[in-house]
């Protein structure tokens, strides 16, 4: 009897795993992005997504991971986590594409959390 229901179960588990194709995702364009400038993003609501591309000129001061972008549109504040980078050193003179959402708080200018970042050149 337990040979027979160990048989049952190790056949019903094997449909289960023959779907999995590992760990993959979408390759193709962004869907749903309106924002793509750091004037509309200053304006953007907040958690809006957003894909930027420009510099990072600047570390503002007195903060680690708060940086100054800027495109063709005006200057934001981009709060870019240290394991966004990922070992990889930017500089002014690249250019970038940052990937996130817009952060506002109460009574502070808006920023954007990046998610991603992409050195173009």
């Amino acid at each position: 009897m337990r040979i027979a229901l160990l048989l049952m179960l190790l056949l019903l588990s094997v449909p289960a795993h023959a779907a999995f194709q590992g760990s993959g995702g979408f390759k193709g364009p962004t869907v749903g992005v309106e924002i793509t400038s750091v004037k509309q993003a200053l304006e953007g609501a907040d958690e809006a997504p957003v894909l930027l591309t420009g510099a990072i000129i600047g570390r503002k001061a007195g903060s680690d991971d708060n940086y100054i972008f800027r495109d063709a549109t005006g200057e934001i504040t981009v709060d870019i986590d240290h394991t966004v980078f990922g070992g990889r050193t930017v500089t002014p003179e690249n250019t970038v594409k940052l990937s996130g959402k817009v952060d506002k708080d109460l009574l502070e200018p808006a920023k954007v959390d990046v998610k991603v970042l992409k050195i173009l050149n």
